[in-house]
């Protein structure tokens, strides 16, 4: 029996330990609530109104800011430093080969530390969806500041100031503990499949007792990079719900995906998590759940020429799946 994890239902595990290993090998080798009130407008609601990421200098969240940039759509790149673009990620991985300085009208740069509530709260004002690129690194900080309290402080902020819509860029395997792909990269970076998780259950909670705005976690597999940092498209894809199966996807279609969903007004795509991969090699994400590549399983695994039909599929109000 299939059972879908409700929003009132989390499930964490605290692994810790500090040895290195790849990312992208492991995925693939194996909150205060606030309250909606009537009559707010929201900032999604204004076509005008920028997309914020948070993260931006990253090699995800800097492809998210060209992407939209692409788009011909206001965009505000948020980093720790007030700097973009960084000078090391090819943004003609997602086709922009355009003016990425504040002379573009179109381009606002701004400092943001989303370790500080009140900088979060003063730079999302104002936008019309939020993608949460940032994690855990070096300068930027742990995993429990940035994916796990940074996650849940950008969508506290993303509700307190009207914003309509917030992604967050997570990982597959979030919600299988006992997977290879949580427990080693978990030793990658220590903890920090335990801080997504923890993460994504804060955002689901704070948003599950209100209706003007909505959040997608949107749970990339292994990142398969340098050698395919391209835009695959929709037709190569595949998307599932459940935290069950997984395979490779470059920065670049991650990127893609994410701001089309923070585009998105669709109902079946309000609050609720997904899972994107590379349709051609796909996986399961634990070896007890190799059922769920075959047809017949109740797995729905969804696949379109466009993103519209990709994501016509998704189920709102979904976590993972439990196999009872």
């Amino acid at each position: 029996v299939l059972l879908a994890v409700s929003q009132n239902t989390a499930a964490l595990s605290i692994i810790s330990n500090e040895k290195s290993i790849n990312r992208r090998d492991a995925l693939i080798g194996g909150a205060a609530t606030i309250l909606g009130a009537p009559g707010i407008t929201w900032a999604g609601s204004n076509p005008n109104a920028p997309v914020a990421v948070l993260g931006a200098s990253g090699k995800t969240g800097a492809l998210c800011v060209a992407s939209l940039l692409r788009r011909g759509l206001p965009v505000v790149a948020l980093t720790r430093s007030g700097e973009w673009p960084p000078k090391k990620i090819d943004l003609n991985a997602v086709g922009f080969d355009g003016d990425a300085t504040t002379s573009n009208p179109l381009l606002t740069i701004q400092a943001c530390d989303v370790k500080d509530a009140e900088s979060l709260q003063a730079n999302l004002s104002g936008s019309r969806a939020v993608i949460y690129a940032a994690s855990a690194s070096k300068k930027g900080g742990n995993s429990k500041e940035v994916d796990g309290d940074g996650v849940i402080a950008a969508g506290n902020a993303c509700l307190q100031q009207n914003v309509g819509r917030y992604v967050v860029i997570s990982s597959g395997s979030t919600t299988r503990p006992n997977s290879l792909g949580f427990k080693f990269t978990e030793l990658a970076v220590a903890g920090i499949m335990t801080q997504k998780r923890r993460g994504e259950v804060g955002v689901r909670d704070a948003y599950s007792s209100q209706s003007g705005s909505s959040y997608t976690i949107l749970r990339p597999g292994g990142l398969d990079e340098p050698k395919q940092n391209i835009i695959q498209g929709p037709s190569a894809l595949e998307i599932t719900q459940g935290d069950v199966l997984a395979g490779f996807v470059s920065r670049a279609d991650v990127a893609e995906v994410a701001v089309e969903l923070a585009l998105s007004y669709a109902p079946n795509v309000k609050n609720t998590a997904c899972e994107l991969y590379y349709r051609n090699k796909v996986v399961p994400v634990d070896k007890g759940f190799k059922k769920y590549l075959q047809d017949g399983s109740g797995l729905d695994r969804l696949y379109g020429e466009s993103y519209d039909e990709l994501f016509m599929g998704i189920k709102p109000n979904y976590d993972y799946l439990v196999d009872a």
